[in-house]
């Protein structure tokens, strides 16, 4: 299951307490201040990871604290700073403050790391009050609290094309054909639930390819988790829309969908698109000749018979790269 958005509460650590202690020594009657210093809490930072996919270490367990720091000690030693905690969450995550809906950050690389919640100061020991008036100080002050921030995260798929059309147009196919993606294939409408990420090899180049589950009218206000899906379409740079060939009415399914994107996001339709028209195999050359005249910028393919895969093939390294 990928999940793709959480909210979580990340508590940074408190500072330890600065504390009031005497210097104690033998021969010496009355030593002066000695008390040391709180240790710093530990602070929260997330980490773009390249081993993890998905947010699901975030599904159950949701507040997430890093350790406080020490209290000070005698000799003026200072308490231990507290261990940070670090979070990894994979590359394509957005950060936003659920308070103010105001996004922290974004993390688009592997290596990228973001502090979320600062840690709390340590406290000061009674040694830094001490003065030419004032040598026995009985004075210390207390670590300062870390951050407390409710999050969401929000991961957005990182990939250089998107394959998007009505349910059971055959995307799946595709990206298994063309990837070691291995999607479900169902000769049922909703076979693929969830986006699939797959890699295809071109030679020394590699294009990410992510397929969408099938989009219906409606889909840029949440129909059938539709606004759910088309955001892990935001970051790519190009799209393949994958229709039925065998449909009665290409264009009207060609239209709507384009229409659900502009709605959804009116950039996203600006980018670079191919139009493949699959299962070319159920038909006769007849009818494949009339898809060519009416959709001359169309790739005709067909998963079943690898008709045309070579050529889409090709068309996606240049779309990708």
């Amino acid at each position: 299951m990928l999940v793709d958005s959480v909210v979580v509460s990340v508590n940074a650590g408190s500072g330890g307490n600065g504390i009031v202690a005497w210097r104690r020594e033998k021969f010496i009657d009355k030593g002066g201040p000695a008390g040391g210093d709180g240790g710093r809490g530990g602070s929260v930072y997330l980490v773009g990871d390249n081993n993890v996919d998905t947010l699901s270490s975030f599904r159950f367990r949701k507040v997430f604290r890093a350790e406080d720091g020490e209290n000070g000690m005698p000799k003026k030693m200072a308490g231990r700073a507290g261990e940070d905690l670090i979070l990894a969450v994979p590359v394509g995550t957005a950060i936003y403050d659920c308070e103010t809906n105001h996004q922290i950050a974004d993390i688009t690389e592997v290596g990228q790391r973001v502090n979320i919640a600062r840690g709390g100061e340590g406290g000061l020991g009674n040694v830094h009050f001490a003065t030419s008036t004032y040598q026995k100080p009985e004075k210390s002050t207390p670590g300062k609290p870390g951050d407390k921030k409710k999050i969401r995260l929000e991961l957005q798929l990182i990939a250089d094309v998107a394959l998007i059309g009505q349910p059971n147009a055959g995307k799946s196919s595709i990206i298994n054909a063309l990837t070691d993606a291995q999607s479900r294939v169902g000769e049922f409408a909703f076979s693929t639930k969830q986006p699939v990420l797959g890699v295809m090899n071109d030679g020394s180049n590699k294009v990410t390819i992510v397929d969408l589950p099938g989009l219906l009218e409606g889909a840029h206000r949440g129909k059938g988790l539709g606004d759910r899906f088309l955001k892990h379409a935001q970051r790519v740079k190009s799209l393949v829309h994958v229709v039925d060939a065998t449909q009665p009415d290409i264009s009207e399914s060609v239209t709507s969908i384009e229409n659900e994107i502009a709605q959804f996001d009116p950039d996203l339709i600006k980018r670079s698109k191919l139009l493949v028209l699959n299962k070319i195999d159920l038909l006769n050359q007849q009818e494949i000749t009339a898809l060519q005249k009416e959709f001359p910028d169309a790739l005709l393919v067909s998963t079943e018979s690898k008709a045309g895969i070579d050529n889409l093939r090709q068309e996606i390294a240049r779309l990708g790269a």
